[in-house]
């Protein structure tokens, strides 16, 4: 059984259960920032690291490590492309992430707004439009959501909190975001609308 610690917002942890949840494995999500929280978060997270895998006697970090090792480690539908050109576009669209989580760690406050870090992640915004109005497919990953998909989905929603978000205009993002916001295993591991284990 693979287990699943982190802090219940962080949407790094979201992205790694939503990954589980994708490749259709069973698991178990134990926060380690709720007011009674499951004694193993402290015995094999002690230092409460978000996110944090366990399986067996192999413990593992950092999200989209984690993701890959649920794709690779067991059976169920690939979460990424076969070859090894389609998986390094997977690992060079994950990177550009790193724009909109530079914006996510600045805050939304002025004192933190950060010109680059907008113009960069607005940039991911257009590319994804882009990608998605060339592939007509539903998802990054095409029919179905993939590492592509579950890496950014996590992140766009947690922007949305910060009013932080994609430009309307974005047709095609747009409709992606209204599928997202209607896919099962995306909202069963968002932690707005996720079962609470454990109380906040």
């Amino acid at each position: 059984m693979l287990e699943i610690y982190g802090y219940f917002k962080d949407p790094f942890a979201w992205r790694v259960r939503f990954a589980a949840e994708e490749k259709g494995i069973e698991y178990q999500w134990i926060p380690s920032d709720v007011a009674y929280p499951d004694p193993r978060a402290a015995k094999n997270n002690p230092t409460a690291r978000s996110p944090l895998a366990v399986h067996g006697d192999f413990v593992l970090a950092e999200a989209f490590n984690i993701q890959q090792y649920i794709d690779e480690a067991f059976a169920g539908r690939p979460l990424q492309p076969e070859t090894p050109r389609g998986r390094a576009e997977v690992r060079m669209f994950v990177a550009s992430l790193d724009a909109l989580v530079a914006v996510l760690q600045s805050g939304s406050g002025r004192a933190s707004f950060n010109k680059r870090s907008f113009k960069r992640m607005d940039e991911v915004f257009s590319d994804v439009d882009q990608q998605l109005k060339a592939s007509g497919a539903p998802w990054l990953d095409g029919a179905a959501p993939g590492q592509r998909d579950i890496s950014f989905l996590p992140l766009l929603s947690e922007l949305e909190t910060m009013e932080t978000s994609f430009p309307l205009t974005l047709e095609a993002l747009s409709a992606y975001w209204q599928r997202a916001m209607e896919h099962a295993p995306f909202q069963k591991t968002n932690h707005r609308t996720a079962a609470i284990q454990g109380r906040l």
